[in-house]
């Protein structure tokens, strides 16, 4: 066989195929490790470019289904508004590749914007063994001061509106604004992660979550 470089196997290239193998990589669902999408690890794929294309794709993706059903919208009423298939919104939903001008096209719809997910720290869940880490989360690095009690309490209607949206339970809050809330799925970090900032969006300030109610009762946090 030819090197890929050589003008002869180039003439071979079609359909997705470099002298007859595939070289379209995988879906960001299937590629890398670890947790199922849309938290993977792609710390070991190479080269770094395709590293960085998955974990873009993966931070964006993730975001959409949220977006639209906060919006109460359908994937066709997405799909119409975006002008591309059904088929193609629940490609990205479920984190399949897709023309980049879709992902753009869906974004616009939902006010999606690429600086919301990029300046996010790593929302992955922590390992199991890390007590600490699975108790707090990340902040949003542009979100340097985090809700007091006060201004927690002054956004009670949004944010227990949102916490049923997450399917969260009994928010409440402590003397230090810390928010806690019943998670759907023990040990299931993303419906929080997803509240958290959608939160921090609105309410313009960094709201701390958590889904220990041990420390809830500690605390004497009392309800929203």
């Amino acid at each position: 066989m030819p090197p890929l470089d050589d003008p002869a196997a180039a003439g071979q290239r079609s359909g997705g195929r470099v002298a007859g193998q595939s070289y379209a990589p995988p879906a960001p669902k299937s590629a890398g490790t670890g947790s199922n999408w849309p938290f993977r690890d792609y710390t070991d794929v190479q080269p770094a470019a395709l590293r960085e294309a998955y974990e873009w794709w993966q931070d964006i993706c993730r975001d959409v289904a949220p977006r639209r059903r906060a919006r109460r919208m359908e994937q066709a009423d997405l799909a119409r508004d975006a002008g591309i298939s059904l088929n193609t919104v629940q490609r990205i939903e479920r984190g399949d590749w897709t023309a980049a001008h879709n992902l753009f096209l869906v974004c616009s719809v939902l006010g999606l914007r690429i600086e919301q997910t990029v300046e996010v720290a790593d929302p992955r869940p922590p390992s199991p063994a890390d007590r600490a880490a699975r108790r707090g989360l990340a902040r949003p690095a542009t979100h340097d001061r985090v809700a007091t009690r006060e201004e927690v309490l002054a956004g009670r209607a949004v944010l227990t509106a949102l916490a049923r949206h997450h399917e969260l339970a009994e928010p409440r809050v402590d003397l230090n604004g810390t928010v806690y809330v019943h998670a759907p799925r023990s040990g299931d970090f993303g419906p929080l992660w997803r509240f958290s900032t959608v939160l921090a969006q609105t309410l313009g300030v960094w709201v701390n979550v958590s889904a220990d109610q041990a420390a809830a009762n500690r605390n004497e946090a009392q309800l929203l």
